[in-house]
């Protein structure tokens, strides 16, 4: 319940009226009540690892992901120590603290065995699954002016016009002075599309693994439902990166036989008929990409050129690397970027004006220019150790027991679909990826320690 509560937003959604419900969206130390929300999640989630302590006395957990966290905390408050505003960098590392610290610590010490974990995935399901359902509800019957709570809200997008104007997206639909409009975009609970995508993106392999392991048929049918909802709400998002890391992720799928090869012709057919049902535009927000080339190869602009979007991403990942540039070793600090370096350093581009404070919309490059190659080592080493885990535990576990290596394998496909998809967003609710590395960590740690007695039997009660 916690776990819902947390993923699908809506204990904060709860506590706001309707008329303020866009201001949800952000990070504890950006809307207090978030901070509010996190410590009462976190007092609930101290309940069991009480009793686990205490009362079943096992001992507290601090494995090597823990160990990389608190050298990637060092690495903010040394970046600290050289930012420009102290206050705002307190302000982050708190909101690390918060946010992905003390909610990493917590889960992976009471997520201890199959049956917590199997818990703790149909929580991030059901979530999920609620957040796609009323997205794709909300279009088919065309209410896109309702919020549902919050849980339902719509993100707008802004291109270029062949006459060079911008314009607000509606639902699309060719003009007769061939401009052209676009799309209201899905933006979920936290009212942005691109990471309303994001974190359905990266719980769409846990509905396959139900879908595939689970010896329940009703069991079965439901992850191949929460797998429907989930990608119909993903691609009414129109997030192109997240979009074209979720094709790379059904690749990772296909070639790690995670699915087998007519699962997979069957999920491509039945999202053709949620883009040919739901999101015709899709086809041709995608279709948009081809015209990036122009960026990427520093060629001559073709008759249509990039739409701003696409270019004022472009000039934020170029201005985050110039950033980094001058600032290599501990960075600028952290949350420094949008604030102090975003609109000198990408108007230097000359691609686009800037004007206001955006974040950098890639991850790694935000990394690099707050927390300069310090902060990136450890933020990367906290993925790769825990992926490796997974694998190490995908490939003990194949042949003799290859349902344990298909939770392996399943995590390991989450984590790579963030990697994937942190190249298009920068790392805000941040709660949500330390969520997912937390149970990663836990299925990782869990696979690891079954050793070859009893594991049938243990397996069998998680089941």
């Amino acid at each position: 319940m916690v776990l819902f509560s947390v993923y699908s937003n809506i204990a904060v959604l709860a506590m706001r009226p309707q008329t303020a419900i866009q201001a949800t969206a952000g990070s504890a130390d950006q809307n207090p009540r978030i901070a509010i929300v996190l410590a009462a999640m976190s007092l609930l989630l101290a309940v069991p690892l009480v009793h686990q302590f205490f009362i079943r006395k096992g001992g507290l957990i601090f494995d090597r992901g823990f160990v990389l966290m608190l050298a990637f905390l060092a690495a903010l408050l040394i970046s600290s120590f050289f930012a420009r505003d102290q206050q705002i960098a307190a302000l982050r590392v708190a909101d690390y603290l918060a946010e992905g610290l003390a909610l990493y610590f917590l889960l992976t010490n009471i997520v201890r065995d199959f049956s917590a974990l199997r818990r703790a995935t149909w929580s991030l399901l059901l979530a999920a699954s609620l957040m796609g359902g009323l997205t794709v509800y909300q279009r088919a019957t065309h209410t896109e002016d309702r919020l549902y709570g919050g849980l339902a809200q719509m993100g707008t997008d802004v291109t270029l016009s062949p006459g060079a104007q911008q314009r607000a997206l509606r639902p699309a639909d060719a003009l007769e002075s061939g401009q052209i409009e676009g799309q209201l975009r899905a933006a979920g609970p936290i009212g942005e599309p691109n990471r309303y995508a994001q974190i359905l993106l990266v719980v769409l392999p846990l509905a396959f693994l139900v879908f595939r392991t689970d010896r329940s048929r009703l069991l079965r049918t439901l992850g191949l439902v929460a797998a429907g909802l989930i990608l119909g709400g993903l691609l009414l998002t129109f997030s192109r990166g997240t979009l074209l890391a979720g094709l790379v992720l059904f690749g990772m799928m296909a070639y790690l036989r995670f699915l087998k090869p007519r699962q997979v012709l069957a999920s491509v057919l039945g999202m053709s008929v949620l883009v040919a049902t739901f999101a015709p535009g899709v086809i041709a927000r995608m279709a948009s990409l081809k015209d990036l080339k122009s960026l990427a190869f520093q060629t001559e602009y073709t008759l249509r050129a990039p739409d701003s979007s696409a270019v004022h991403r472009y000039t934020l990942n170029v201005a985050t690397w110039h950033v980094f540039l001058d600032h290599p070793v501990f960075g600028v600090g952290p949350g420094h970027f949008a604030e102090y370096y975003a609109i000198p350093y990408a108007n230097r581009v000359g691609l686009i004006e800037t004007t206001k404070k955006y974040l950098g919309h890639n991850l790694y490059l935000e990394t690099l220019a707050e927390t300069g190659l310090t902060g990136l080592a450890c933020l990367l080493a906290i993925l790769l150790v825990i992926m490796r885990g997974l694998w190490r535990g995908r490939r003990h576990w194949l042949e003799s027991q290859p349902e344990i290596a298909n939770w392996a394998t399943a995590f390991f496909l989450c984590l790579s679909a963030y990697a994937l998809s942190a190249a298009f967003n920068h790392l805000s609710y941040q709660r949500y990826f330390w969520l997912l590395v937390a149970l990663s960590s836990a299925a990782a740690r869990i696979v690891h320690s079954m050793g070859e007695a009893g594991t049938k039997e243990s397996f069998a009660v998680a089941k």
